[in-house]
């Protein structure tokens, strides 16, 4: 066995020392295998690159061939013939299969005492999320969800501005995650087979992300929703390869199928310290790539973050100047700084929160412990799943859903 990618091994160091401080403590090289080929396994690769101390051994895709060609093409040397090999070989596997697998690659790197960073969703449905969680819940090994967007530098200054309670209490919540690469009817990706994604599309695929980003930066949790959702197109052109990459255009050829999940959400919802809040989720608003916007209201101030701007925090307030505040670690807290690697004007972004979440789970690695870390954890994971599940509970009903119910019956 050869170690992975080394053409791939050059990395910048952040000259912060505060960041190199919070940098994993390893002896030896950690193992790394990856499950799964397609958009997700691409962006972790290109994010471990720059992860001190990791080195990907190999990868392993739903079928020999789509194997052998993610590791000629991705650059990894070795190809696995199955979950069992891979997990002999590693010390961490990073999920980044379809929905419908994550179950069942997470459990058995939990029965081989492997590490598990799993892409979202952490199951295919609630109940699946919350057996994961129960079997996570000792904490060995390290477990942690790819909620990605808590590790933008601005996020976590938000976070810290709002926990810090000088512009008194929060009072609403409010945002977008618009997208537009499911807009037309021949668009066509495997999110769009519940059998494979689950009940929920939009909501679930990254309607879970703002919910996640609401509740890290407030430390709240959603209790109920009421909500709609709805479906631009009940039926879809499946390519004739019956598989496309994600974000990649129609051709307008193939099978016409039915459609079961929803392309857009419009959710309302009550916290747990009864903040109110209200977020719109659509896969089908033309222009808007990945725009994920999140503002938190309090009684002085008001913060806004918006994903598709994120080296800008605008804090405003009735009675003085506005303020924009920039990705500067100079400018920063601590929590914020250390997450930036370049001076100011040096713009960050996707792929650099990406591997600041893999900078902190690894840490976790080296210690032993997820304790005092930001990235999710299995156990929240599987709350925003029961949100998702709450949304579409409201739909159906016409009424709000307690998310605490929908918790307890699938703990049961």
């Amino acid at each position: 066995m050869c170690p992975s990618r080394p053409r791939r091994r050059v990395c910048i160091v952040a000259t912060s020392a505060a960041y190199r401080a919070s940098m994993p403590t390893m002896t030896s090289t950690v193992r790394v295998g990856i499950v799964g080929t397609g958009f997700a396994a691409s962006a972790h690769l290109d994010a471990l690159s720059r992860v001190p101390g990791t080195s990907v051994v190999g990868i392993l895709g739903s079928t020999p061939e789509r194997t052998t060609r993610a590791a000629a093409g991705l650059h990894v040397d070795r190809a696995f013939a199955s979950l069992d090999e891979l997990l002999a070989n590693v010390d961490v596997v990073h999920v980044c299969t379809p929905n419908d697998v994550h179950a069942e690659a997470t459990l058995a790197a939990l029965e081989a005492g492997v590490h598990v960073l799993s892409e979202k969703p952490l199951g295919i449905d609630a109940a699946e999320a919350a057996r994961l969680a129960s079997a996570a819940s000792s904490g060995k090994p390290v477990t942690g969800v790819c909620f990605l967007y808590r590790h933008f530098p601005l996020v976590q200054e938000m976070r810290a501005l709002l926990a810090e309670g000088g512009d008194g209490p929060i009072h609403l919540a409010h945002g977008t995650y618009l997208q537009d690469w499911l807009l037309r009817k021949d668009d066509w990706n495997w999110r769009l087979d519940s059998t494979r994604a689950g009940a929920s599309r939009a909501m679930g695929d990254i309607g879970s992300h703002w919910i996640d980003l609401a509740q890290h930066v407030t430390a709240d949790v959603v209790t109920s929703v009421g909500a709609q959702i709805d479906r631009l197109h009940d039926s879809r052109i499946r390519p004739p390869e019956g598989a496309r990459d994600t974000f990649a255009s129609g051709t307008g050829h193939g099978e016409e199928v039915a459609v079961d999940t929803e392309d857009l959400a419009l959710v309302l919802f009550r916290t747990g310290s009864g903040m109110r809040g209200s977020v719109t989720i659509s896969q089908v608003s033309a222009g808007w790539k990945n725009h994920l916007m999140l503002e938190v209201d309090a009684a002085e101030a008001s913060f806004v973050w918006d994903q598709e701007d994120p080296n800008h925090l605008r804090i405003g307030r009735r009675d003085g100047a506005n303020r924009d505040v920039l990705r500067d670690p100079q400018q920063l807290g601590p929590a914020a700084a250390r997450l930036a690697h370049f001076p100011g004007g040096h713009q960050e972004g996707w792929p650099d929160a990406l591997r600041n979440l893999f900078d902190d789970f690894y840490a976790a690695v080296g210690d032993g412990t997820s304790d005092g870390r930001t990235f999710a954890s299995f156990g929240e994971a599987a709350r925003v799943q029961a949100v998702v599940e709450a949304v579409l509970r409201s739909d159906a009903t016409g009424t709000w859903i307690d998310v605490d119910d929908i918790v307890k019956e699938v703990s049961t």
